[in-house]
């Protein structure tokens, strides 16, 4: 047996969840909006006679436009965000790169930038010359 399914509007008012059930011009509510498609279901089936569980329901909370404008700009703020963490990270690792290109060691590039030796093994992409952070003594011989 197919279940049928009716739409449910919801709209806050007050301390309560009111819910309408156009298709069968009737509603409820509930204290919660979690309660909201038990209680459905439940009205609909005792709307039709019919047993609870042989109805479904789709619920559709009517959200102010101007909040859920806000989550959208919200998200925008964050992807814009993280594509500036990436353009950041690849101008810090240039950074790094050119020093040590030029000849800099690790420690003074560590100094002059602020961050650890550590640091910046981390953040380089030169990987085919010597990046020693200490010169290295010929033995006498």
């Amino acid at each position: 047996m197919d279940k049928a399914t009716y739409a449910v509007e919801v709209v806050r008012d007050g301390r309560w969840w009111v819910f309408e059930i156009p298709e069968l011009g009737t509603g409820g509510q509930a204290m919660s909006l979690a309660e909201v498609e038990h209680e459905a279901q439940g009205v609909a089936a005792m709307w039709l006679d019919v047993p609870p569980e042989s109805v479904s329901v789709d619920v559709s909370v009517r959200t102010p436009e101007s909040v859920l404008a806000e989550w959208r700009q919200a998200a925008l703020d964050e992807e814009q965000a993280r594509a500036a963490q990436v353009q950041a990270a690849a101008r810090r690792r240039a950074a790094v790169d050119a020093l040590l290109e030029q000849g800099w060691t690790v420690i003074d590039t560590s100094y002059v930038l602020g961050i650890s030796k550590q640091r910046v093994y981390q953040l380089s992409t030169v990987r085919d010359r010597e990046r020693s952070s200490t010169p290295r003594r010929r033995a006498a011989g």
